[in-house]
């Protein structure tokens, strides 16, 4: 899902810079958030904007009592989990943002986190805060409600590790493509500007052997059948 929402928007970006648009990002590493507000702030920012002006500030926004703020803030996660179509799953995910977002604001503005001040909790922030995210997703992108659920159960109930085996010995390079897409998730933003800059800076060859790689790399792992970007259905 991440790669198909930010791939295609990466896509859109560098056509628009060709043309002279600069659109500005769209994702910003949202794997890296410590919580679901900041995922938010990641994630699709061109959406989360949308529903903050349009769904949030309409209804009232942070400018009401605690109860109706939290109520709008529940609603438009709900709302946004309608928005991508009508179905028990969405509705369920939407509802588990708004959620999460309430709950995390409240702790956050009773210092909650702060208690723990002798500890280092950033690890953990983005450890629980992507494994939500990721678990979400299973009801985001599953066919349906009771298959996202049973997959979900499977998950907990009946991890087989034997399995991980046999994945790393018949996919050994796309098990490494996702331990280096992972690795390439918690590179300092810095070094990916000096990286960036660098290749800018970089000679004709450089940049060349660079296309060569990336579009070998392309036809090596593509699909038999070409896949429709996930976002077109909503």
């Amino acid at each position: 899902i991440y790669c198909d929402f930010s791939g295609y928007s990466d896509m859109a970006i560098g056509i628009a810079w060709i043309m002279g648009y600069d659109l500005g990002i769209n994702f910003n590493s949202p794997y890296k958030a410590l919580n679901i507000t900041d995922f938010w702030r990641r994630w699709h920012m061109s959406l989360s904007l949308w529903l903050r002006d349009y769904v949030y500030i309409p209804l009232g926004g942070g400018r009401v009592p605690t109860w109706r703020k939290d109520l709008n803030l529940f609603l438009t996660m709900l709302i946004g989990g309608f928005w991508h179509g009508a179905s028990w799953k969405f509705v369920f995910w939407g509802a588990m943002h708004g959620g999460a977002l309430v709950v995390q604001k409240h702790l956050s503005e009773q210092g909650w986190f702060k208690k723990f001040y002798f500890f280092d909790l950033k690890p953990v922030a983005v450890f629980c805060t992507f494994h939500f995210v990721v678990l979400l997703w299973v009801y985001f992108r599953a066919e349906n409600f009771e298959v996202a659920t049973h997959m979900i159960g499977k998950v907990f109930l009946d991890f087989d590790w034997s399995f991980v085996n046999v994945f790393i010995q018949n996919r050994t390079a796309i098990f490494v493509m996702i331990v280096l897409g992972l690795i390439y998730q918690l590179i300092n933003l810095s070094w990916i500007e000096r990286l960036k800059s660098f290749y800018l800076n970089s000679n004709f060859w450089i940049k060349m052997l660079v296309l060569l790689i990336t579009i070998q790399l392309v036809i090596q792992f593509k699909s038999e059948v070409v896949q429709p970007f996930i976002y077109f259905q909503f």
